[in-house]
């Protein structure tokens, strides 16, 4: 198979596409024919060495594959060689207390990761536990579902599962052109709230508008706090949904209405940043930390979206042997939505 591979961490001329044996399916496991696999900055971080999760060489980049059946390992029942599949991240426990209470990302004894302890989604084939495996309904195109699963899954996961986003509420939505940003809005809106969003680029906020962002801001010229307080009377929005970091972790901090709350699940324009305690404290203001998402929340997602209430968007689509093109264009953030990476395969 082809596969994406880096042998060293560095910036994105590290990545080689190579032919590499094919996996197979051992018991409990499957083979997926991968026929679309969208590109994440936790990616970037995994091969710049920034990850803080564990990686060996030669590693192959990637971990949100969709494609096919093409292998069952033995043991495997409820699926069949050909169902249309996506992989959740994690192979969890299934036993510890988090697992039992419908918590997997919080699985204390995960038995892989895709795309760290296992091969990457950028390639042709990819191997996982069946107990990963999320069905993708009829409606939902390939390259559509690898678009969504992270950026929904994650979106949903944080506004609805962690900061429990009611109808009526007003939510600050942070980068709403990135894949997280714009699943935000469109979650955000189909669960009755007001959406405020922000950007560095006006064709982002039009982009956005267009998924029923209320209010647009432009954070290089103009004041995100400043314009918050205008949309809102002055009080604040209920919730902030934050995965930038660096200095919008504080504005949407200082965006909060009193015993107001912050979501947050990434920092990649700043992991540790200065915190004021006095006012964080006086106005009983809460900081909500989200990892990743459950399965079920992938389904729940792929379901609206087959229905048409939720709409991925994706930006461009890129050839597996063109991954440079297609990363280099990711870190650059000159686009809105999604990137994915195609093999060719029927469906993609």
């Amino acid at each position: 198979m082809k596969a994406v591979v880096f042998h060293e961490f560095g910036h994105s001329d590290v990545l080689r596409v190579e032919e590499l044996p094919d996996p197979t399916a051992g018991p409990g496991e499957v083979v997926i024919d991968v026929t679309a696999t969208a590109l994440n900055h936790l990616d970037v971080d995994v091969r710049e060495g920034v990850s803080r999760f564990p990686v060996a060489f030669p590693h192959i980049a990637g971990i949100e594959p969709v494609g096919r059946i093409s292998e069952l390992g033995a043991g495997v029942e409820g699926w069949q060689v050909g169902d249309r599949v996506t992989a959740y991240l994690i192979a969890t426990c299934s036993a510890c207390i988090y697992c039992r209470t419908g918590r997997e990302s919080l699985c204390v004894a995960p038995e892989w990761f895709v795309g760290m302890g296992s091969g990457g989604a950028y390639a042709e084939k990819v191997l996982c536990k069946a107990s990963q495996l999320i069905r993708v309904p009829d409606g939902v195109g390939d390259v559509e579902a690898a678009a969504a699963h992270i950026a929904f899954g994650t979106a949903w996961h944080m506004l609805i599962t962690r900061a429990r986003l009611r109808s009526g509420e007003t939510v600050l939505v942070n980068s709403v052109g990135s894949g997280i940003g714009s699943a935000a809005v469109q979650v955000a809106k189909h669960a009755g709230a007001f959406v405020i969003g922000n950007s560095s680029r006006d064709d982002k906020l039009e982009k956005a508008t267009e998924l029923g962002m209320d209010v647009g801001i432009n954070y290089t010229t103009q004041d995100v706090v400043e314009e918050v307080m205008k949309a809102t009377g002055g009080e604040g929005v209920d919730l902030v949904y934050e995965h930038v970091g660096g200095e919008l972790f504080q504005k949407g901090l200082d965006s909060l209405r009193k015993d107001g709350r912050l979501v947050i699940c990434g920092g990649h324009s700043g992991e540790v940043v200065p915190f004021d305690i006095i006012p964080f404290f006086r106005r009983q203001l809460s900081v909500i930390g989200s990892f990743v998402f459950d399965r079920s929340e992938v389904e729940t997602v792929l379901g609206l979206i087959a229905r048409g209430a939720l709409t991925p968007q994706v930006a461009a689509t890129y050839p597996l042997e063109q991954v440079k093109e297609a990363t280099d264009l990711m870190e650059s953030r000159a686009f809105f939505g999604k990137i994915v990476l195609t093999t060719g395969g029927d469906g993609a």
